[in-house]
């Protein structure tokens, strides 16, 4: 393995961080949608460090597309001048353009004034260096955590990448259903634990909260990853992505094609999970969506806690959903 390519100018050493090394007790790897994240640390890693989710994605050494990020315990001396102009203000993060990368400043809640930790990275955010305060020391030391970058979510950095890989977060429900990737999208209260909850018993569940949806080049897939809702139940596992339902409760089961992109795409983007939203972010992202629109078809499903849309939805499937979706009136399933 080689060393990531080092910037003109490089005060914190990015370019020194080295994909590859066996993993032990300062080294981990971790697999998620065709990323491989070499995770790494100035102190021992110990079996309760991270949430016990983390075990589905761990792997044993750098893949083909490896991330690597490194701990470091203390903060060092900032000097904001030199870290470049500010596109992202206020709590939790001071977020500056910098000309080796990104630098991220942290701000201790209720302290606006108070810097609690650095994360600087370069700039396709494939090379990160994190300096934790006392908080993130702490948090370490007690273990059970709920990243493996001690962000509030590993989303802050994924999302980044991913972008520049044709994929993206979706706020959504994923299950594989007889082969078949299924998302289930909708807003907060729509469905997606419940819908989850109704599929549990005859599919492999990803996520029941955050999804990533990739482009390959042989189709779109959905992919799972460690970012649960109240379903903590988690899986690296991928599959096409077939079906994209867009959910509503109802009193009887219907499902209706969505055979306007337009439509669809304006349900999909308040559903993606945003990082750094710059302009090349936003312009990848929508090409994305509106990729994803036009290879997967879309649905409205309208559904009640009988569980007899299941095997409407798996008809759905195996009738050939991965074709683009017919125009047509709603279908009500017999209940």
């Amino acid at each position: 393995m080689g060393t990531i390519e080092a910037m003109s100018s490089d005060p914190y050493a990015l370019g020194s961080l080295t994909v590859g090394g066996p993993a032990g007790d300062t080294r981990r790897y971790y697999g998620i949608a065709g990323l491989t994240l070499q995770v790494e640390s100035d102190r021992p890693f110990a079996d309760t460090t991270f949430s016990p989710k983390f075990a589905h994605f761990l792997v044993d050494g750098p893949g083909d597309d490896t991330v690597v990020v490194h701990h470091h315990f203390g903060l060092p001396r900032i000097d904001a001048a030199k870290l470049g102009p500010c596109v992202h203000g206020g709590p939790p993060w001071d977020i500056h353009e910098a000309p080796w990368g990104w630098a991220y400043v942290g701000i201790a809640p209720g302290h606006d004034a108070v810097v609690d930790r650095l994360a600087v990275f370069n700039e396709g955010h494939t090379a990160g260096r994190f300096y934790n305060g006392p908080d993130q020391q702490a948090m370490f030391e007690r273990g059970k955590l709920a990243s493996v970058t001690l962000m509030p979510t590993d989303q802050v950095l994924l999302a980044r990448v991913l972008a520049d890989r044709e994929g993206c977060f979706l706020h959504s429900c994923g299950i594989v259903l007889d082969g078949h990737g299924v998302l289930f999208v909708g807003e907060s209260g729509a469905g997606k634990s419940t819908a989850m909850n109704l599929f549990a018993g005859v599919s492999e569940l990803l996520c029941d909260d955050r999804n990533i949806v990739r482009r390959w080049p042989g189709g779109v897939r959905v992919h799972g990853t460690w970012s649960h809702g109240s379903v903590p139940i988690v899986s690296a596992g991928s599959a096409p992505l077939r079906a994209i339902f867009f959910l509503r409760k109802a009193d009887e089961n219907t499902v209706s094609p969505v055979s306007d992109a337009t439509v669809a795409v304006r349900g999909l983007v308040p559903r993606l999970i945003r990082p750094l939203a710059t302009r090349d972010w936003w312009g990848k992202t929508l090409d994305l969506v509106e990729t994803i629109v036009r290879e997967v078809p879309c649905y409205e499903l309208g559904f009640d806690l009988s569980g007899r849309i299941v095997p409407e939805v798996r008809e759905l499937l195996r009738a050939g959903a991965g074709q683009a979706a017919e125009p047509g009136p709603p279908t009500a399933v017999e209940s």
